[in-house]
């Protein structure tokens, strides 16, 4: 059965150019009024995106990668404020009504594998435990499941777009580009010693919501030890394009990419962001054979990295380094213990997801702060209990599992999928001992769900022969054939 596709490819000269024209026109209009008036900028890019989404659905899918660092939120009082939260959400419905009416089973979509269904069962782990404690669902539980459910449709919007290795190479691409931005901007931001008018352009809200500027480097990020965390997760694509793509550009790219986050990571001041970095690099070594040639391939962004830092550096920001304050260690123990106590009064399903910032107070007394537990493990056990906890880490090991199998195939593009994967895994992992991102920064968290969509999607195609693959999902029965 012939499958409807984008009304787009088979646009006429006139009205491809009367596309270009109108987006040509959302885009100046939001740049003229993003100097003027923030909210309306924030409505010009939305409409812009809309037009995209409808006319050519590719671009709108690449701009939202392109785009993930940046997370507005409109100064306005509405419900839902976060518009990339909205897009998100915007992309799956858009991605599902494609596959319908290209006759592919959305039920293979969603429920095909046992992987995806375990995805959907960690989503409906975290809602069980904002419901079946019977604890208050606070204002900050409801934005973080949001924020989770705008992750995992984000993951089922990619695996069920992509369906070719071409379009999994153009988001390599686009994430590493897009990182250098991201890392240019930190280096920026440590040059002028603050986090600048763009900065506050951009995110009018955190004027009164950031901390006093300390020379710790967030970059579109809203905190920086969320930006190292960011970095982290891009660093093993990086090191994978260098090491491993037969395209030059694609490796000067890695090099530049690689290079500019690892400066930019350490002007966060982020100490198990660093750490992280640097399990990320020796394991990147060991996987990656042979191992004196990744050394040779990966000197020169080490190189560049310290190129970047020298000239920037200032005597104070690379003592935070060295040392742990004791007001960190008390305030780090304090924080785990109030999440050790709330995982034993809730041992099945936890205090509820996103919970733990709201009721940490009431288990340390003479605290104000809404703050996460600073370590992963604790986080989830405290707020979905052993039945979150188990689901995330099967989860996650699955992951791992399919990424060493990328990084074990002949294939450049597989190769440099896995290791980007099981990387940014690992570093999520390292870091995760000493920071929660999860729900305090949504790039982080798209990021990290982004990545696994890319780990499954090529994991999949890497099962075909042929260079163009055949569609993942079969057509539904309606349509009398069968994949």
């Amino acid at each position: 059965m012939a499958t409807v596709e984008n009304t787009a490819m088979h646009a006429s000269p006139s009205r491809e150019f009367a596309l270009q024209l109108v987006i040509v026109v959302l885009a100046v209009t939001a740049t003229a009024l993003f100097m003027t008036n923030s909210t309306l900028a924030l409505l010009a890019v939305a409409a812009l995106l809309v037009v995209t989404a409808v006319l050519k659905f590719d671009w709108f899918v690449y701009a939202i990668v392109f785009c993930l660092p940046w997370n507005p939120t409109l100064d306005v009082n509405l419900p839902i404020r976060d518009i990339s939260l909205l897009l998100h959400v915007a992309l799956f419905l858009g991605v599902g009504i494609r596959m319908s009416r290209k006759d592919r089973s959305i039920r293979q979509w969603l429920f095909g594998s046992r992987l995806k269904k375990t995805v959907l069962i960690f989503l409906a782990v975290a809602v069980m435990s904002l419901l079946v404690p019977r604890l208050h669902g606070t204002q900050g539980a409801v934005r973080s499941l949001a924020r989770l459910f705008s992750y995992v449709a984000l993951f089922f919007a990619v695996i069920g777009w992509v369906e070719t290795r071409e379009q999994v190479s153009r988001i390599v691409k686009l994430i590493l580009l897009s990182t250098i931005g991201v890392a240019l901007f930190g280096l920026y931001q440590a040059l002028v010693g603050g986090y600048t008018d763009l900065y506050f352009r951009l995110y009018p809200l955190q004027e009164t919501g950031i901390e006093a500027w300390s020379g710790r480097v967030t970059s579109f990020l809203f905190h920086f030890n969320a930006l190292a965390g960011y970095l982290n997760l891009v660093v093993p694509f990086a090191i994978g394009a260098v090491v491993l793509s037969k395209d030059r550009w694609v490796r000067y790219t890695g090099t530049i990419c690689l290079g500019a986050a690892g400066a930019a990571l350490f002007f966060t001041g982020s100490r198990g962001g660093m750490i992280a970095y640097g399990g990320v690099m020796l394991a990147s070594i060991w996987f990656l054979s042979p191992r004196r040639a990744t050394v040779m391939r990966i000197l020169p962004a080490l190189i560049l990295s310290a190129a970047l830092v020298v000239p920037l550096l200032r005597p104070h920001e690379a003592e935070r380094l060295q040392e742990v304050d004791e007001y960190t260690q008390v305030s780090r123990l304090a924080l785990w213990g109030a999440a050790g106590v709330m995982f034993v009064g809730h041992p099945v399903l936890g205090v509820g997801y996103g919970n733990y910032a709201s009721l940490y107070s009431d288990y340390v007394p003479g605290s104000s702060d809404e703050i996460d537990s600073h370590n992963l493990y604790l986080q989830f056990l405290a707020e979905t209990g052993i039945m979150g906890f188990l689901v995330f880490f099967v989860l996650v090991g699955t992951f791992v599992r399919m990424a060493v199998k990328l990084v074990k195939k002949a294939d450049p593009l597989c190769r440099i999928v896995g290791i980007g994967v099981g990387g940014a895994i690992a570093a999520t992992l390292i870091h995760g001992a000493v920071d929660y991102l999860f729900n305090g920064s949504p790039q982080f968290g798209a990021m990290f769900w982004l990545i696994l969509a890319l780990g499954l999607v090529m994991f999949e195609l890497s099962k075909a022969d042929r260079t163009e693959f055949p569609l993942r999902y079969p057509q539904s029965a309606e349509s009398g054939t069968v994949a």
